[in-house]
C-alpha cells in the first residue's frame, strides 16, 4: 500500500502517522510497526526512515501489504459510537457562534464535560459533538479537537480549527501571547475597581473530588497573570455581596482564574473546588443554581491568512439572574 503525504498528514511523526493508519487492522501490534520500521520495511520515498522522522507533504509512505491483514472496521466501535448515536447536526448548529473555512466557534453550555474522561464514559462531550459536526472536514489522520479546554460547568466561547495548519497557527499564538481572551465571573465579596493577579501555580491531586487541581506555589515555575476589572457589586439578601468581574487572562493555565480569584478571597460563586462551601450550598438550596459561574465571554485574534477574529458568546441567564437588566 502506497500513501502520498497531503496537508492533512503532514507534519507528524512517522510512527504516530502509523499507528493512526493501522488502527482498523487487529493483526498489528504497535510492535511490529516499530520493528518494520527498524527493519526498513515501511519506507518513505523508497528509503528507511526513523520512528521520529516527521512526514512532510508528498512524501509516499510504503506499507507492505503482508503487514495490514485484514481491516476490521468493527474495531473502531466504542463506547463514543455509542454516543454519538445521540447527536444530529441539526441539534449543534444552535450552538454555532461563527464559521469559515478556517474556524468553527461553539458557544459551550455549561454542563457538558470538553472530552470524555474516566468518570464520564457514558455521557456526551464537546468532543462528541465536534465530532459529529465535523464529519465532513476530517482528513487522513487530520482529527478535529479543540484548541483548548474549557471545564465542564465553565459556559462559553470554544475554538475548533478545522486544517492542520489553523490549528498550528493557533498553538503558536497562545504560545506567544497573541490573542486576547475575557471571562465574566461573579464571586462574593466587593473587589477592588481594577487590580491584577500574578501568583504562580502547580498541580496537585484532590482525593476528595478524585481530580487534578491547582494551587498557588510562589516558587513554582508556572508563571500566571490576571488582570480583573469589577464591574459592578450588589449586595444579595441571601449571600451578601456579590459581584461581576470582567476578567483577561494573559497566561492560560488549568483553572487559573479559579484559583487567582480564591486566593484573594473572592471565590467563583459555585465553584465547588476553590470556593465557599457555605455560599454554595445557599445557591444550590435558594436559586436552584449547580453550576460555577464563570463563562468564555470573548475571543481576539489575527488568524493566518490576516483575518481579524472577534467573537462574543451570549450572557448565560444566571448571571442575568443576579444582574438584571445585564450591563458589562
Amino acid at each position: 500500500m502506497q500513501i502520498t503525504i497531503d496537508n492533512s498528514n503532514a507534519n507528524q511523526r512517522f510512527d504516530r502517522f502509523l499507528r493512526k493508519r493501522c488502527k482498523s487492522y487487529p493483526s498489528v501490534k504497535l510492535t511490529d510497526i516499530f520493528m518494520r520500521i527498524r527493519k526498513g520495511e515501511i519506507k518513505i520515498n523508497g528509503k528507511k526512515s526513523k520512528e521520529e522522522y516527521r512526514i512532510i507533504l508528498g512524501d509516499i509512505v510504503d506499507i507492505p501489504e503482508n503487514l495490514l491483514g485484514k481491516q476490521d472496521k468493527s474495531a473502531l466501535l466504542s463506547i463514543k459510537d455509542k454516543r454519538l448515536k445521540k447527536l444530529t447536526k441539526e441539534d449543534i448548529q444552535p450552538l454555532i457562534l461563527f464559521e469559515d473555512e478556517n474556524w468553527v466557534i461553539f458557544n459551550k453550555p455549561a454542563g457538558i464535560v470538553a472530552h470524555e474522561g474516566n468518570n464520564h464514559r457514558k455521557d456526551l462531550s464537546m468532543n462528541d459533538y465536534l465530532e459529529t459536526y465535523a464529519s465532513d472536514y476530517a482528513q487522513g489522520t487530520f482529527k478535529p479537537s479543540f484548541w483548548y479546554r474549557l471545564d465542564k460547568d465553565t459556559s462559553g466561547v470554544l475554538i475548533w480549527a478545522k486544517n492542520y495548519e489553523a490549528l498550528q497557527y493557533l498553538n503558536q499564538i497562545i504560545r506567544d501571547h497573541e490573542i486576547h481572551k475575557t471571562y465574566l465571573t461573579i464571586v462574593t465579596g466587593n473587589p477592588p475597581k481594577h487590580f491584577t493577579i500574578e501568583k504562580a501555580l502547580e498541580k496537585s491531586y484532590n482525593d476528595q473530588f478524585n481530580r487534578a487541581q491547582m494551587k498557588i506555589n510562589l516558587k513554582s515555575w508556572m508563571q500566571a497573570k490576571t488582570e480583573v476589572e469589577t464591574m459592578k457589586t450588589i449586595f444579595h439578601h441571601d449571600l451578601g455581596q456579590i459581584s461581576l468581574l470582567k476578567v483577561t487572562l494573559h497566561t492560560g493555565r488549568m483553572h487559573q482564574i479559579r484559583v487567582h480569584l480564591s486566593s484573594e478571597w473572592y471565590p467563583v460563586l459555585w465553584d465547588l473546588i476553590y470556593g465557599n462551601p457555605v455560599i454554595n450550598r445557599k445557591l444550590n438550596k435558594i436559586m436552584d443554581i449547580q453550576r460555577q459561574l464563570l463563562h468564555c465571554r470573548n475571543y481576539k485574534f489575527t488568524d493566518h491568512i490576516g483575518k481579524n477574529i472577534d467573537c462574543t458568546a451570549p450572557i448565560p441567564t444566571e448571571f442575568s439572574t443576579f444582574f438584571s437588566p445585564f450591563r458589562e
